[in-house]
């Protein structure tokens, strides 16, 4: 049987670690027609750093809205690839992720 004593300070072995930052998140409307959206989705899920959170079908019009999450800062690459993937597409706006909830009539994300 083994058998373990200590003694430690609450917060004792935090000191001198740096806080971690959390990240930023944005999200991205991209609209693509409905049979290029699932390159466009294996294409995103490659490396880019960008998840799909939502696929919304737009039957009517025979086109897909992807939602897509993403680090700030890779605005420039994921439409670089949805560019290289489609030959037709639009890029909707960026909004941040607090943005997003309340678009979608959430408070918040904290």
């Amino acid at each position: 049987m083994a058998y373990a004593a200590y003694s430690e300070r609450w917060g004792s072995s935090l000191r001198g670690i740096a806080p971690r930052r959390r990240p930023v998140f944005v999200v991205m409307d991209i609209t693509v027609p409905s049979r290029d959206a699932c390159p466009v989705r294996r294409a995103l899920a490659h490396g880019s750093g960008a998840g799909i959170l939502r696929c919304v079908p737009l039957p009517h019009d025979r086109l897909v809205r992807l939602e897509v999450h993403l680090p700030l800062g890779q605005e420039a690459a994921v439409m670089q690839c949805v560019i290289g993937c489609v030959p037709c597409g639009q890029i909707g706006p960026v909004r941040t992720w607090d943005e997003h909830l309340t678009h979608h009539g959430l408070a918040h994300g904290h």
